[in-house]
């Protein structure tokens, strides 16, 4: 049996001129199709019963629910993490005297 493959491509880019870039690609393949087609084989071949396949195939949509809900959740955070200003301080005040020695 082979191992499973991670569907995630990471690319590094460094020494580009005057910068150090580095830059992460993310690609996401949908597999769902390819998960049910291997339920209804099984079901058609006889190694699963109606009962069976219901049951899987309710288990499956509910894995993907909860992937979307993750993966939507996750890039909420990154956008709202993208829109955030860095916080300033200010470690002398504009506003107030400083005595003289």
């Amino acid at each position: 049996m082979q191992k499973p493959v991670e569907n995630k491509l990471n690319t590094i880019v460094r020494h580009s001129g005057n910068s150090d870039v580095d830059l992460e690609v993310n690609i996401d393949i949908d597999t769902k199709a390819i998960a049910y087609g291997m339920l209804c084989s099984l079901y058609a071949k006889g190694e699963l019963s109606e009962m069976e396949l219901n049951k899987a195939i309710q288990k499956l949509d509910t894995l993907i629910e909860r992937d979307k809900r993750k993966k939507k959740l996750d890039n909420n955070n990154y956008q709202v993490n993208i829109g955030r200003k860095p916080k300033l301080f200010d470690l002398h005040p504009k506003n107030t005297r400083r005595e003289k020695l």
